[in-house]
């Protein structure tokens, strides 16, 4: 998810700033978070002046602003269309930002003066592409507790060390560097076009809506064959919500092998008396499948899902990004694997 969170730049507070305060006080908010983030952060000036003198249609810009190609998250101030008209506009964009964080930052921006409110982008929008496209532009890249600052190829001269000095005394990454990206979002970048940025946003949608197809299709099954499981699944999935406080992934995977035994008694229709065998009732049920690539398929499945699940249990992972990664993986992979079984068992 890409969000762009939008700022008077004529407000008195910028004078001559070029949008540091409001860096650092998203930065600031940053560094209060528990877990670590990976996050790109693109900030720049969005100017409809050019657009306006093109098409001279502000019919088009405000249904490109309020109806994008597909529903998408936004929360702008009611005044926002006036200040696009008359005022510049300063950018702060997050690529990778997950809605949990990007409702937190928007709630702690309200009580800024300059905020005139956030939306998710959708550069397949050509009125999204012409505002943001260009306009904004990678600045930083945060890596858990490293901070790096991001330039094209040839860009050295404008390195900005005063800044540098500057985050690191007001901050406590581990790292403040820059980083270089190469010609990526210049003229010489053969990927930076509305082409490719149609491509990147369908694949996109297209990743999303098979996801949240497969969690639908197993809802439903959960409803209609195992509506004891289903209050379990919620369960289960809250735990690895918080994959990334200590201790997080041992939790969700604790919750995933608990998610396991009661399937596993449901697919058998035995008592969950000995829930610590539940690896051995699936398995069974499995050879009992017609088909052998059904069975190698689901054996396989399970046989990943359970060696995640013992290891998860009884290692402690340091690194909050990897314990994200690895519990993200391993929860797609459970949600897959019941669905699948439950899917057999009918």
């Amino acid at each position: 998810m890409k969000v762009a969170f939008h700022f008077d730049a004529d407000h008195e507070r910028f004078d001559r700033y070029d949008g540091i305060p409001v860096i650092k006080e998203i930065f600031d908010r940053l560094t209060q978070e528990p877990g670590e983030l990976y996050l790109k952060i693109f900030t720049g000036n969005i100017d409809v002046l050019d657009y306006l003198r093109e098409k001279d249609n502000r019919e088009e810009i405000q249904k490109g602003i309020y109806r994008a190609p597909r529903p998408v998250w936004q929360s702008l101030n009611p005044k926002f269309m006036d200040y696009l008209y008359n005022n510049k506009i300063f950018v702060v964009a997050f690529e990778g930002i997950n809605s949990r964080f990007r409702d937190i930052l928007h709630n702690t921006l309200l009580n800024d003066d300059t905020y005139l409110g956030a939306q998710q982008l959708h550069e397949a929008n050509p009125v999204h592409w012409i505002l943001y496209g260009a306009s904004v532009v990678p600045m930083f890249r945060i890596n858990g507790k490293k901070l790096s600052l991001l330039y094209s190829i040839g860009q050295e001269f404008e390195w900005d060390r005063a800044l540098v000095a500057n985050l690191k005394s007001d901050f406590s990454f581990e790292t403040i560097e820059f980083e270089e990206i190469s010609v990526s979002h210049t003229i010489l970048d053969n990927y930076s076009s509305f082409e490719h940025a149609s491509r990147v946003v369908n694949l996109s949608n297209m990743l999303y809506d098979h996801l949240n197809l497969l969690a639908d299709q197993l809802m439903l099954r959960l409803t209609n064959l195992a509506p004891e499981l289903y209050g379990l699944m919620y369960d289960t999935i809250i735990e690895f919500e918080s994959l990334d406080k200590p201790g997080g992934l041992q939790k969700a995977a604790v919750a995933g092998k608990n998610l396991l035994a009661k399937l596993a008694a449901h697919i058998t229709n035995q008592r969950d008396d000995n829930p610590e065998d539940y690896g051995g009732k699936i398995l069974r049920h499995i050879s009992g499948l017609a088909g052998e690539n059904r069975q190698n398929y689901l054996r396989s499945q399970f046989q990943e899902i359970d060696s995640c699940i013992l290891r998860f249990s009884s290692e402690n992972i340091d690194n909050d990004l990897d314990a994200i990664y690895q519990g993200d993986r391993l929860l797609v992979c459970l949600i897959v694997f019941v669905n699948d079984l439950l899917e057999s068992a009918v």
